[in-house]
């Protein structure tokens, strides 16, 4: 026979483990997710107050890129109008008198000429259209369907007769 005692129970392999008392790891937690939510608030504010800032020095790297990889068809007043566009530009960036439509066009062209230019693929019509697209936002150019200043009227000379 065997003895009458208490008995030990055998442990279980597959036993689920014992819980810790609720609450106990959720105070950290929580002030854990306050710390980092804290923390992407500055960031968003301080990328909200530096947007310009970080938009010039992009450009400027950018500037780097492209003239560096400029293909040899591109004339040397070409270069001067593209230095003129980005200096123009980055001016009205920073000054923060940019039209949304002529940005959005220059980011389309600074992007292509960013992904063309390491590669050496830059063409001279991409350098044509990032020429155009500086010009357009820096206020070197007048947008597209503003009409051009009037031209200057011509006066008859004095006793000609009028035309029908």
């Amino acid at each position: 026979m065997e003895p009458s005692g208490p008995q030990t129970p055998v442990p279980r392999p597959f036993a689920p483990a014992p819980r810790s008392a609720p609450g106990r790891g959720a105070r950290p937690l929580w002030i854990g997710c306050g710390v980092l939510l804290a923390l992407l608030g500055v960031v968003a504010i301080v990328f909200v107050v530096k947007a310009k800032d970080l938009l010039a020095w992009t450009m400027g790297e950018l500037r780097t890129q492209v003239t560096a990889a400029l293909p040899p068809e591109v004339t040397v007043e070409e270069r001067a109008r593209l230095q003129r566009g980005f200096d123009a530009a980055v001016e009205k960036i920073k000054r923060g008198e940019v039209e949304m439509p002529a940005l959005k066009a220059l980011q389309l062209q600074l992007t292509n000429a960013a992904e063309k230019a390491p590669r050496g693929e830059l063409t001279h019509d991409d350098v044509l259209d990032l020429l155009s697209a500086l010009e357009r936002v820096g206020g070197l150019l007048r947008p597209e369907g503003e009409p051009g200043p009037a031209a200057p009227a011509v006066e008859a000379p004095v006793g000609a007769a009028p035309s029908p």
